[in-house]
C-alpha cells in the first residue's frame, strides 16, 4: 500500500505531523505492507479539498486525522 502525506504549509499546520506519528506506529506492525512518503503539496487544498490531505494507494483523502487514517490503513490491509 503506498501512502503519500502531505507535509506542505497548509496541511502541517492542520495536524499532518500527527498523521506521520500514527502512520510510524502503523509501519512498526505492517512494514512490508505500506510505503510512506511525505510530499511537499498536493495542490488541492486551496478550495477543492480540506487538509489535511493524504493519497492512499491513488486516492485522495480529505480532513484527515490520526484515528482516520488508522481505521483506513487497517481496512484496507484487512485488518479493520
Amino acid at each position: 500500500m503506498k501512502i503519500e502525506i502531505c507535509v506542505g504549509t497548509t496541511c502541517h499546520l492542520m495536524g499532518s505531523s500527527t498523521l506521520i506519528e500514527s502512520l510510524e506506529e502503523l509501519n512498526e506492525k505492517y512494514c512490508e505492507k505500506i510505503d510512506i512518503k511525505y510530499r511537499t503539496c498536493f495542490e488541492l487544498c486551496h478550495g477543492q479539498m480540506k487538509p489535511p490531505i493524504v493519497k492512499i494507494d491513488n486516492k485522495f483523502y480529505e480532513d484527515i486525522n490520526p484515528e482516520r487514517i488508522k481505521t483506513i490503513v487497517k481496512n484496507k490491509l484487512g485488518n479493520g
